[in-house]
């Protein structure tokens, strides 16, 4: 080396300089000086001015947690640590009640996101407090013990004092000392961390910051970016966020920043589904740091993390990320079930500290979710635009093999596990799967299970998201697949059921369609389709001829290919006994219903007890049809009965009475309470055609009793708005106005007919019951002649 470069080179505090020169020999030179005059001159500018950005719109929210702050500073001494996730606006409350103070009291604000910087805030807070130029040097050079000359100044300052410690994200530097309570002031920490020994060794009172409530977070929308957007759509917006209050600053940051172009609230949604972090950055200011851009500000937290030794906790938030944004039951992650299936950065020993990590960070919580049984299930849950964020980051290599091990997990909790709570918080993340082409093919087998436990149970508004998921994947072939066909069946049932009448309709001619191109492979496809469709056609009262061909159709493929006896052969049978019904022809309905009745007692097959219990309501709803249809004097007459045809006969020449017609009506309702349940939808409809009886038959307090249940339990599993509700709802107003109770029979026809013109139209038979039963009770009113 030469003799000038020897001349540069330097040390600074302790350190040492190894030099060679020529033949490698070693000179030390050993440099006792000064301060670093670098190191000097790093300490923050001011300690009384909030380093953190300026807030965007002035703080309205959170006014409990402000007015305690407020409380515990007026009183003096006290450690508050403001904890949350990354963006939940921690430092915009510490920035809130910073800006509140004035005279006599001080505040002072120190960023401790690193231990460089606390430091040198702190002894910046002690030159504040009175500390001399050598005493703050002298422990600048480590001569004297940093935190206690902090401390000393504090805790003897002539005023009183809020101390600021913002993003002490790694507490780790402050149990150096560094944190402490003083009767003189009050120190606010802002930090991720929920747990930490630095805030249980000064008995820190904990505040939980967490996503702002609706209301609040549209709020803030509006006050961000004033203007003219809707009510609604700002509240829509609010929620897609996840009400998140970066998200929310970002967004209102944006919309109230644009020059070229002025979106609205509604055109703001619609873009979000594309890139919601991009857009959402987009509005974040040019001098923005991490911690104000989404697609940063957890990232923070996480390779926190990593430094710390735990990078299995971004193995963890993706796994979550391939879930939907729903509690994850404990279950779904439990070590055992991630060793057989080996999800990526994983490993069944690592899962437990990944978590706690996870948890320390604000990233996820722990909830419990209480279960019907009373029994409650643990959860782990994260914030939507976090797990967005996440997935959008996953590399493209790493997908499949990811997704795969999340579909496994979720197929991992059997439907038979006895735990039926868990199993229900599985299924938002099976429809998640499913919506993912990469895990959809794993988890279609689990979901026709599910789908059809819930079809069974009559909740078909439940098993609708997995029928329509399920047909949205193309049954892993191709269109004309046989099993995507069954789906397309089992889907326009599932939405016939549901109350959509409309929309079953096109979805089941498509299948029918698709099933008579296969009609020689899978004959019974076809038929499946038929009686689907027809109940379509029959139950609207529009095309009961279209029905009435379609069933003998169907009737026709499943005789030749399940023979007479079989009880999917009677199934068409006695369905056309209600087509023949609304087209008048009593007599052939009549005989058909008889014949049905013959072979109930020699039903074979799968489906035999169900068709069994079925074809007694149909057979017992034909006698009352037929009943109504020769009593001039009965209510149900005009909205039940089509014309008489000229096949109809004599109902006293066959032997049928009222009587017998109530004995029908009642063994069919008990029948479904046994093989149902009292509280089926599938009852419901037995428990209305006893009322119609017991009303004909003169017991008017049965009749309404069955019609309030009746209405029951259909508004609690298909909801207010089904067309089955409204249907007993019409009739019940019907009777009530009949007895002369018009208080309540009015606006409970108005509100039926309503909703049935609304969601039905006019020709639908509901529509028309429903105008009847409005015309009764009007008729029924008491008039006003003044």
């Amino acid at each position: 080396m030469s003799e000038d470069a020897s001349l540069r080179a330097a040390a600074y505090g302790q350190g040492r300089i190894f030099q060679s020169e020529r033949d490698i020999q070693i000179t030390e030179h050993h440099h006792h000086g000064g301060p670093n005059p670098v190191a000097s001159r790093t300490g923050p500018a001011s300690v009384r001015v909030a380093l953190s950005t300026p807030l965007r719109a002035a703080l309205q929210d959170r006014e409990e947690l402000r007015e305690e702050l407020l409380a515990a500073v007026d009183a003096g001494g006290g450690v508050h640590v403001l904890h949350g996730f990354g963006g939940c606006g921690k430092t915009a409350v510490a920035r809130w009640l910073f800006d509140q103070l004035a005279p006599p009291r001080v505040a002072l604000w120190v960023d401790a996101s690193t231990e460089l910087q606390l430091r040198a805030g702190m002894l910046a807070v002690a030159a504040d407090r009175g500390a001399s130029a050598e005493e703050v040097r002298a422990a600048q050079e480590g001569r004297r013990a940093a935190a206690d000359l902090v401390w000393q100044r504090l805790d003897t300052s002539s005023e009183p004092w809020l101390l600021v410690l913002d993003n002490a994200d790694d507490p780790k530097p402050l149990r150096d000392g560094w944190l402490r309570s003083s009767p003189r002031g009050t120190v606010l920490v802002t930090s991720r961390q929920a747990v930490d020994p630095a805030w249980t060794s000064v008995r820190a009172r904990m505040h939980r910051v967490d996503v702002l409530p609706a209301a609040e977070a549209a709020q803030l929308l509006h006050d961000l970016a004033p203007g003219d957007h809707q009510p609604e759509a700002t509240l829509r917006l609010a929620q897609r966020l996840g009400c998140h209050p970066l998200a929310l600053t970002l967004a209102g940051g944006f919309l109230s920043q644009q020059l070229l172009e002025s979106w609205t609230v509604e055109e703001y949604l619609e873009r979000l589904g594309e890139d919601p972090v991009t857009l959402l950055d987009r509005g974040a200011d040019l001098e923005s740091g991490a911690r104000e851009r989404l697609s940063r500000t957890w990232h923070l937290s996480l390779d926190a993390l990593t430094q710390r030794g735990l990078p299995e906790a971004m193995a963890i938030l993706r796994l979550l990320s391939c879930w939907g944004h729903a509690p994850v039951p404990l279950a779904m992650l439990a070590p055992s079930a991630i060793v057989t299936v080996g999800t990526p950065g994983l490993t069944a020993d690592r899962v437990e500290s990944g978590l706690r990590g996870l948890l320390s960070a604000s990233l996820v919580d722990l909830i419990e979710i209480p279960g019907a049984d009373g029994r409650r299930v643990r959860c782990v849950t994260a914030h939507g635009l976090l797990l967005e964020t996440i997935a959008a980051d996953i590399p493209d290599e790493r997908q499949t093999e990811l997704y795969e091990a999340a579909a496994t997990l979720v197929t991992r909790v059997e439907p038979s596990a006895g735990d039926g709570n868990t199993t229900r918080l599985v299924e938002p993340h099976l429809l998640a799967m499913l919506t993912n082409t990469i895990s959809a093919g794993n988890v279609v087998s689990r979901a026709r299970q599910v789908r059809d436990s819930y079809s069974i149970a009559g909740r078909w508004a439940d098993a609708l998201p997995f029928a329509t998921g399920i047909v949205a994947t193309g049954s892993a072939g191709t269109a004309d697949d046989v099993m995507a066909i069954a789906d397309s069946i089992t889907l326009g049932e599932i939405i016939h059921q549901s109350g959509d009448f409309a929309g079953a309709e096109p979805v089941l001619k498509k299948a029918l369609h698709a099933a008579t191109a296969r009609t020689e492979e899978s004959p019974l496809l076809e038929a499946d389709a038929c009686i689907q469709l027809s109940l379509c056609y029959g139950k609207s009262g529009r095309d009961a001829a279209a029905a009435e061909q379609l069933l003998l159709r169907a009737a026709e493929i499943r005789r030749h290919v399940l023979g007479p006896t079989h009880a999917d052969t009677v199934e068409p049978l006695y369905l056309r006994v209600s087509t023949l019904n609304l087209l008048g022809n009593y007599g052939e309905s009549l005989r058909l219903a008889q014949q049905v009745t013959d072979l109930l007692p020699s039903l074979h097959g799968e489906r035999s007890d169900e068709i069994a219990v079925r074809a007694l309501l149909i057979v017992a709803a034909t006698l009352q049809y037929a009943c109504v249809a020769y009593n001039p004097v009965s209510p149900w007459r005009a909205t039940t009965a089509a014309p008489i045809a000229s096949s109809a006969v004599n109902i006293e020449a066959q032997g049928i009475s009222w009587d017998l017609v109530w004995e029908r009506a009642q063994a069919a309702l008990d029948a479904h309470v046994t093989f149902y349940g009292a509280d089926h939808p599938q009852t419901a409809g037995a428990r209305h055609n006893l009322a119609l009886v017991a009303w004909d038959c003169g017991d008017e307090q049965t009749a309404i009793a069955e019609l309030r249940k009746t209405i029951e339990v259909r508004t609690a599993h298909l909801g207010s708005e089904h067309p089955w509700t409204i249907e007993a709802s019409g009739r019940l107003a019907h009777c009530l106005g009949l007895r002369g109770e018009t208080a309540e029979a009015a606006p409970l026809a108005d509100q039926a007919y309503s909703d049935a013109l609304r969601l039905l139209g006019p020709d639908h038979i509901i529509s028309k019951r429903c105008a009847a039963a409005r015309k009764a009770v009007n008729s029924a009113a008491p008039q006003d002649n003044g």
